[in-house]
């Protein structure tokens, strides 16, 4: 079976659609072949890149290869946004640029806002494992969800979760009042994470947050600890405190609507029942990035690290106003069901034995 890497210089080809067709006469037997292009906005660095060609594929492959009928996936794949961009992994999957790709859910709040849900209920669960594991059940479960992907004409194949926010500044952070007053790098909507603790989102994204904090606009930045290792965010901000605000859900790994409905029906359930073991992969290798940076910065002599107690972490927690209510009521204004998605999202982390800092979804009507 080959897979073969995709450069600008053939990137025309994957206008074409997917293609079944049958081998030479001389076969012994006709092998099937199904041409599929894979793509993504971002670089196999990323463990929810990486896991599609290092993981996803290589399982996908063998299963086939015991199939009765004989089939061959002719792989065509472009990551690294050599296809399109962040702003674009929605629209280039379900428009057919790429059969399958990475979606970045949490850049796409127009067209899955419910999708959302993670990013205004903060602190549920540091564990990545998990709410892939939940989110992999609810956009199978919850109609609404469901249709957040096919109304976009996709099909959801596997979720995609980071390891859980931390905050990094240039002075010690010691309790929720030492943020009053300082200026803090976030990426979109996670500035309103600092709503009630004094402190000022300034926003950004990961590449930015280094020269941010260098040149004095910010204090400091709250993001995954992976991404700040990879930017080496502590050489600017060497004060390392594990708030622990929880891992995030951002969007996951789906599949053309009308390229998936032409495949084998032996096929696209080989591709739905991977989706799950994509999301393990990726919750492995996403914790060894992050353990290993935590490990680095505990044995680096110019790095503080200081985890805060759980009572700390309420008491930033509990400062914040009810973010999840008001992204319910915002929605539900418009005819979404987000009060129930919200309520579907919360009970399924209790039933897997979470507690959550705050019972978001108490809170609401």
């Amino acid at each position: 079976m080959m897979s073969v890497k995709v450069s600008g210089a053939i990137a025309l080809a994957l206008v074409m659609p997917v293609l079944i067709s049958g081998c030479s006469e001389s076969s012994a037997q006709d092998v099937q072949t199904i041409n599929l292009r894979v793509g993504a906005s971002h670089p196999t660095t990323l463990p929810w890149v990486g896991s599609i060609p290092n993981n996803f594929i290589p399982e996908v492959d063998r299963r086939v290869a015991e199939l009765e009928t004989p089939y061959q996936i002719n792989w065509q794949e472009a990551y690294g946004g050599q296809l399109y961009r962040a702003n674009a992994s929605l629209t280039s999957v379900s428009q057919g640029i790429v059969d399958m790709g990475w979606v970045f859910s949490t850049m796409e709040a127009s067209r899955q806002p419910l999708t959302q849900v993670s990013v205004y209920a903060p602190a549920v669960t540091d564990d990545p494992a998990v709410m892939m594991e939940v989110f992999n059940e609810l956009n199978r479960s919850v109609p609404a969800l469901k249709a957040e992907w096919e109304s976009n004409n996709l099909v959801f194949l596997g979720a995609s979760a980071s390891d859980p926010f931390q905050l990094f500044t240039v002075t010690p952070v010691e309790e929720v009042g030492d943020l009053d007053g300082k200026r803090i790098s976030a990426a979109g909507v996670l500035s309103s994470w600092l709503r009630g603790t004094g402190a000022i989102g300034v926003q950004g994204a990961l590449p930015d947050f280094y020269t941010q904090v260098q040149t004095g606009i910010t204090n400091g930045a709250l993001v995954l600890p992976s991404g700040g290792f990879s930017i080496k965010i502590n050489e600017v901000a060497p004060h390392l405190t594990k708030v622990n605000l929880g891992s995030m859900y951002f969007g996951g790994l789906a599949a053309n609507k009308d390229s998936f409905e032409r495949l084998p029906e032996e096929i696209q359930e080989i591709l739905l029942d991977v989706g799950a073991l994509y999301s393990q992969s990726i919750a492995e290798d996403v914790m060894a990035i992050y353990e290993q940076g935590m490990m680095n910065m505990e044995s680096d002599p110019k790095v503080t690290v200081n985890a805060w107690s759980v009572d700390q972490r309420m008491a930033w927690v509990h400062n914040m106003p009810n973010l999840a209510k008001e992204w319910v009521e915002d929605n539900e204004a418009r005819g979404l069901p987000a009060g129930e998605v919200l309520r579907a999202y919360m009970n399924a982390m209790r039933e897997r034995g979470i507690e959550p800092l705050r019972d978001w979804d108490k809170e609401i009507n």
